[in-house]
This record gives structure tokens, C-alpha cells and sequence, in this order.
């Protein structure tokens, strides 16, 4: 993954071996990150950067390639700052709510909570804002902490495009494997005969995360 520095408080940068992308879950981002963080105990990877001033730019002029799901780490207690002069962060209410809970595997024990916000570009001399597809989720705590210890959260950013998943995904799901191995073996006519890709359960789980996080 490319990195960038366009601010000057990223104090550590993405280091992953090539090939490699970082995909953690909701869970393993509060368990193996945040908490061994804010307990200033050592981390897995130096996979999430640093910056103080998340909220101050466009989110594509942060740390690291835009086209990739960036994640950061960042003091808790920002407010919304008015000196940005490309737009604001606007939290998503879903049923009511700003906040999800995360909870823990098996116990299903709340273990943090996390917030989306969407990305609005000013438009007209900052007197109104204009949707983008920017998404940004706080992942934080859910216990409170000493007054001896510092409140730090996750912060994920990245550009959602859901009209791209759907058309360009779709076709490619439905090739048959059959296709495949016949390449391999041209005299087994009947090996995996009708056996299809079948998308139905991934898209289904993308579609809801889609919803959750565009409503």
C-alpha cells in the first residue's frame, strides 16, 4: 500500500509486506488495538497511523492511498473543528441511533461502540454542504478509563462505491468452475457439471453493511 504524508502529525506510517492488505474486524480493531493502546501495551503491527488532525482536511488529502480503507488513530473528545475548509463530518442515524455496539465472540459481551459519519463538501462559500461517498467510522471503548490514562480511538476512512460492486461484480460470481477445469482436463466432460459461483451470501452481507452505513 502507498503511503502518503500531507499532514505533519502522522508520527508513524503503514508498514505491510506486499501483498498484504489490512482487513481487521470490528472486534480484533477494539481487542488487539485500541485496548493494548490506550494500556500503552506493545501493538501486533504498526498497521494504523497516526494523525491530530484528522478532522482538519479533506479525507482524501490524508495519510496514505485513497483508494485503500485508511485507519488511524486519534484522541478521543474532538470536536467538529470550523477551520476546515473543505467540508464537515455529518453522523449517521440509523433507528434512532448514532452509536453500534461491538460485541465479543461467543459471549456476545459488549466490548466498544463504534459511529459512522458521511463526508459533506462545502459548496457556495461554506454555506451549505454537498454529500460525497466518504464514509468515516469511530471505533471506541466502551468502559471508562483512568483519569491517568489517555482516551484514544480508531478512526476508519474510506470511499464506499456501490453502483461498482453491483455491476462489476456480479457477471464475474456467475462463471461456472467447470470452465475452469476443463482447461485442466479437456476429457472429463462431466466434472463439476452445472457447479456455479453462487454470490448470493456475500452480497446479501455487503448490501446490509451498504445500508447500515448509507441510510
Amino acid at each position: 500500500m502507498h503511503t502518503t504524508t500531507t499532514t505533519s502529525s502522522v508520527a508513524k506510517t503503514l508498514h505491510m509486506p506486499i501483498g498484504y492488505r489490512f482487513c481487521p474486524t470490528d472486534e480484533e480493531i477494539i481487542i488487539h488495538y485500541l485496548r493494548p493502546k490506550v494500556l500503552s501495551f506493545p501493538l501486533p503491527a504498526t498497521a494504523i497511523m497516526h494523525s491530530q488532525d484528522l478532522l482538519l482536511h479533506h479525507p482524501a488529502h490524508l495519510p496514505g492511498d485513497p483508494k485503500e480503507k485508511r485507519y488511524f488513530f486519534n484522541k478521543q473528545g474532538l470536536s467538529q473543528p470550523a477551520s476546515n475548509p473543505a467540508g464537515y463530518w455529518k453522523p449517521v442515524v440509523k433507528n434512532g441511533n448514532t452509536h453500534k455496539l461491538i460485541l465479543a465472540t461467543g459471549c456476545n459481551h459488549p466490548i466498544g461502540f463504534k459511529k459512522t459519519f458521511v463526508f459533506y463538501e462545502f459548496s457556495d462559500h461554506r454555506k451549505s454542504g454537498s454529500r460525497t461517498s466518504w464514509m468515516l467510522q469511530q471505533f471506541c471503548l466502551l468502559y471508562t478509563l483512568p483519569t491517568n490514562m489517555q482516551e484514544w480511538m480508531v478512526c476508519s476512512i474510506e470511499m464506499k462505491s456501490k453502483n461498482v460492486k453491483k455491476q462489476d461484480q456480479r457477471p464475474v460470481k456467475r462463471l461456472k468452475i467447470c470452465e475452469i477445469e476443463s482447461v485442466i482436463d479437456d476429457d472429463d466432460d462431466d466434472a463439476c457439471s452445472g457447479v456455479t459461483f453462487d454470490g448470493d451470501l456475500s452480497d446479501r452481507k455487503d448490501d446490509e453493511e451498504e445500508e447500515e452505513l448509507i441510510s
